[in-house]
């Protein structure tokens, strides 16, 4: 997996860290979604504190 560099606090790290498990662990497309799409809301977060 390639590493990615987040620029927010260590707890939104665990947390994406969780969702992407969760994501790789979920029964169906939907709740894969869902992960992903908290996922990304932290990055997005991490983006708008490094501008």
């Amino acid at each position: 997996m390639r590493k990615i560099v987040l620029k927010v606090s260590s707890i939104d790290k665990l947390r994406f860290q969780n969702f992407i498990v969760l994501m790789q662990k979920a029964e169906s497309k939907a709740e894969a979604d869902m992960y992903f799409r908290l996922a990304k809301k932290i990055i997005q977060k991490g983006d708008l504190k490094q501008n």
